[in-house]
This record gives structure tokens, sequence and C-alpha cells, in this order.
């Protein structure tokens, strides 16, 4: 069983995330209910693969108090000091990055662009939970991914507080 996502966008990033080990495709139409794991309950997401037709399967852990949408928000991963245990702090900058690149393709519609932009804010706020009150730059103990720690090993200076705050003032005040 996977950790518990803080929300159900959280749970849908992760998703998206991990395409399907046999074709790569990410596109699954999820199914989802909850289950009882080993006396333990649990949400699952299934579905088949819109390209191979694999069967894919993901099961969660509950949150012990998830957490609400925030009203007028595009996406709510996570409450305000609560870290993720799914996705770490470099994963949440390389989804950022990948979110701003998608808002700033020619053929992307403004308002589409703006949701974009949206997320990829969102996705800077949860890198910034990682880092310490008072200290510009995460723990190694942010980053438990090889993805993350590629990225964090490949530019550093990308985790640093000023930064972060810097890109999220950039998207942000984009319009």
């Amino acid at each position: 069983m996977l950790p518990a996502p803080r929300t159900r966008d959280e749970a849908h990033l992760y998703l998206d995330l991990h395409g399907c080990p046999q074709c790569t495709s990410p596109e699954v139409s999820w199914s989802e209910s909850l289950v009882d794991r080993d006396g333990v309950l649990a949400r699952r997401y299934h579905g088949d693969c819109a390209q191979c037709g694999l069967p894919r399967e993901f099961v969660f852990a509950l949150p012990d108090r998830p957490t609400p949408p925030r009203p007028g928000a595009a996406v709510t991963f996570g409450a305000a000091d609560d870290t993720s245990v799914l996705l770490d702090a470099g994963q949440w900058v390389e989804i950022a990055d990948m979110m701003a690149l998608a808002a700033g393709l020619p053929d992307v519609a403004e308002e589409e662009a703006g949701h974009w932009r949206a997320v990829a804010v969102a996705c800077l706020d949860e890198a910034l939970k990682f880092l310490p009150a008072g200290d510009g730059t995460p723990p190694d103990t942010a980053f438990w991914s090889d993805a993350g720690r590629r990225l964090r090993d490949r530019a550093p200076e990308r985790f640093q507080r000023a930064d972060l705050v810097a890109r999220r003032a950039t998207l942000a005040g984009h319009r």
C-alpha cells in the first residue's frame, strides 16, 4: 500500500506521473473505491490503460485528516505546513517546471495557460514546505526519489528559498 495522499488532487497527480509500465501512457479513466487491505481501510484507484488496455491499480492509505479543497484554488495538494509523503521537494519543482513550460507553449489558450501557471505555483508552494523555518535550503531528507535527487544534484541553487519564492512570484504575477 502506498502512503496517504493529502488530497484527491495529490493522488491524481501521483497517478498521472506513473505511466503504464507496458506502454508508458498516463491515460486511464480511473475508478476509485474504499477497500479493506489487511484490516486497514484504503482508497483504491483502478482502470485500464487507454492505449494498451493493461489493467492498472494503485492503493493508497487514507490520511489521518484529509485536506479539503481550497475555495477558488486551481488545485489543493495539502494544507499549509503539511509536507507530502508521496512526492519529494525535487519532484514538486520538476512538476512546476513542466506546468510552467506547458503554460508557455504558443498554441495554449490563455485560460489553459493560466491554469497551468496556477498549478505550477501550487507545486512551488509544496516545495517550499520542505524548507525549515529560517533556512534557505531543504535538508537531504527532503529528497527521497531518484528524480528529485538528480534535479537537486544538477541544480542545487534551484532549491534555495530565494529562488523558489522568486519563481513563484513570477508565475503568480503573470497575467
